[in-house]
């Protein structure tokens, strides 16, 4: 590859050229055609994207239309102009032997897709009421009024509900397991409420699909913008026997576990993962080796369980001090041997630099014929450990995280039951139980059977006042089966902002976002970049060796601007894609697989 000689405005040429070459139809029109026609080409505004999972949503002035994509889906946002060309009339989720009751959907392996670089714009709920609900508007952004849901409490992910109106007329509101409603597990409203939505279908009956909170009248779910590079960024991760050999224990596909453990470490970027389930070092290497940036691995070999404890850490901003199993308790304790392993480390975050202690654990799972037994084991280990670290570490900055394999506040086995972890929940003058808030909310981390929030951090209160932020990753927005590809648990992050860090401030620096949708890439990419304030920008595509593409350099207003890279004239391998805005630089990976 001599990436010197490609030009971006031969791909900017050759696209506008190929946008005018036929006029796309209505969506009204490509919808009236029999499943399995080839559609040539249609155009409209993006309605939902990752918002929701599997399909994304266009609509024109006469319809709106699902496309199954995956790569349009991710890569493309709300309001976005889009040309879809070259797709295949079908239908998802129809009554046998019964067309028309399905999703109508434009899928295929020839299917094209184009952002019109221009203006984004969302397009406006229809304001709909029930009875009006058909194929007409199937796929198309509307809002219902006034409607009171008939279930109370929290809604939960790829679940329906059921809402009525004035009328008495009802309609399903199916929350998506993308929809940040239900990975938030967001309260559902008790009073009447306006709901917008596209409309779906699904074997002859018709539903409304919300994309964010505030489609169902609730606050916007708050955005973590503060740059990695301010906090020290810890994530605990069971990651469902990860290495072992065969399809009998662990997602069956154990290199596609692989592939998306390590797309979703590249998303996160902490400075250190405390994992579970680890099965041998090589696989852990292997992983380790595979994520962009420079990280390393520590192993417990002295765990004898097949399930064994692992952290895998950035060597650009930590530095091991010492490794080792916290014994405590007798021969049964933790699993029959299976302690917390502690890393000592010091953190290097701006200018300072702190030494911290943490603790990754595995709990005693809950087996139904021994439930008690396995509770009292959990209880004793949690109750020993708080004294062990009381005794040996009563000043240090201590992080304890993991898979507690039961809650925080209360305890799965039985409400009555007190939790196990009782000791440091109520030893509050030492430990802030940073996981509790998302247990409180409804949230599961553990998304197999019986959901449930059992991956927990504690902080010591040596660290509670630099305690920035902890969330629960949703790595299932936009990985599809991620339960059954990837792991029956979801990350959980932790963000500290140390003493000497660089201020938490969300403006501070800030001057441009970047996304590259899909990363890795292999036939089409494309670069989304939002400049927040005017001035300057330069984009340039950088390979390994160092060769250089400019891409864009020019002065702007603060704007959007979509890239398409040149991704079928790129060779394998990694490549930076460099964003400089008024002296500001941005580096992101950009990943290309054939």
């Amino acid at each position: 590859m001599n990436i010197r000689s490609l030009l971006l405005a031969t791909v900017v040429v050759c696209t506008a050229t190929a946008l005018h070459a036929q006029d796309p139809i209505s969506i009204a029109d490509a919808k009236k055609q029999e499943f399995g026609t080839a559609v040539t080409k249609i155009a409209g505004r993006v309605s939902s994207s990752v918002e929701l999972s599997n399909v994304a949503y266009i609509q024109d002035k006469t319809g709106g239309i699902a496309i199954f994509n995956e790569n349009m889906r991710t890569a493309v946002r709300v309001g976005d102009s889009v040309m879809i060309e070259s797709g295949n009339l079908a239908e998802f989720g129809n009554t046998v032997g019964a067309p028309g009751t399905g999703l109508t959907q434009l899928d295929g392996q020839d299917l094209r897709f184009t952002v019109i670089p221009t203006a984004r714009i969302e397009p406006a709920p229809r304001n709909l009421s029930i009875p009006l609900i058909g194929e007409g508007v199937e796929g198309q952004l509307v809002k219902i009024r006034r409607l009171r849901f008939v279930e109370t409490g929290k809604f939960q992910a790829n679940t329906s509900f059921n809402a009525i109106d004035n009328s008495g007329n009802d309609i399903v509101v199916r929350i998506d397991r993308a929809c940040e409603i239900g990975t938030n597990s967001l309260d559902i409203p008790t009073e009447e409420v306006d709901v917008t939505g596209v409309i779906s279908q699904f074997r002859g009956s018709y539903q409304i699909l919300p994309r964010v909170a505030s489609d169902i009248g609730a606050p916007p779910i708050e955005i973590d913008t503060v740059q990695k590079d301010r906090t020290l960024d810890l994530t605990t991760w069971n990651l469902e026997w990860f290495g072992w050999p065969d399809s009998t224990r662990g997602p069956d596909n154990k290199d596609l576990q692989r592939t998306r453990i390590r797309q979703v470490m590249d998303s996160i970027k902490a400075d250190i993962y405390a994992l579970q389930e680890i099965v041998t070092d090589e696989a852990l290497a292997s992983l380790s080796d595979s994520i962009q940036g420079s990280y390393a691995r520590f192993f417990a070999t002295d765990i004898t369980s097949e399930q064994k404890l692992a952290y895998i850490y950035n060597t650009a901003t930590i530095t091991p001090v010492s490794t080792g199993l916290a014994v405590n308790g007798g021969a049964q304790a933790w699993a029959n041997g299976r302690y917390p392993y502690r890393m000592t480390f010091d953190a290097r975050i701006g200018s300072s630099t702190k030494r911290i202690v943490v603790f990754d654990l595995h709990a005693k799972a809950t087996d139904s014929a021994t439930a008690m037994v396995d509770y009292e084991r959990r209880k004793t280990d949690a109750e020993t450990f708080h004294t062990y670290l009381q005794d040996f570490y009563p000043d240090s900055n201590v992080i304890v995280m993991g898979d507690f394999n039961d809650r925080l506040l209360a305890t799965n086995v039985d409400e009555a039951l007190p939790s196990c972890y009782l000791s440091f929940v109520n030893d509050t003058q030492n430990w802030f139980a940073a996981t509790a808030p998302l247990e409180e909310a409804g949230l599961s981390s553990y998304v197999g059977f019986n959901r449930s929030f059992i991956d927990h951090i504690l902080v010591s209160n040596e660290l509670a006042d630099e305690h920035y932020r902890t969330y629960l990753e949703a790595p299932e927005r936009f990985m599809p089966s991620y339960s059954s590809t990837v792991s029956d648990h979801r990350p959980v992050t932790v963000r500290l902002a140390i003493d000497g860090a660089v201020s938490v401030d969300e403006s501070e620096t800030i001057v441009s976002t970047v996304r590259v949708s899909p990363n890795p890439m292999s036939t089409s990419g494309m670069a989304e970049i939002t400049a927040l304030y005017g001035g300057t920008l330069r984009v340039d595509l950088v390979s390994a060796t160092g060769e250089q593409l400019a891409l864009v350099n020019e002065s702007v207003a603060p704007s959007v601007r979509v890239l398409v890279l040149p991704v079928s004239q790129l060779t394998s391998g990694t490549y930076r894609l460099v964003v400089t805005l008024n002296g500001v630089v941005s580096s992101t990976p950009v990943m290309v697989i054939r």
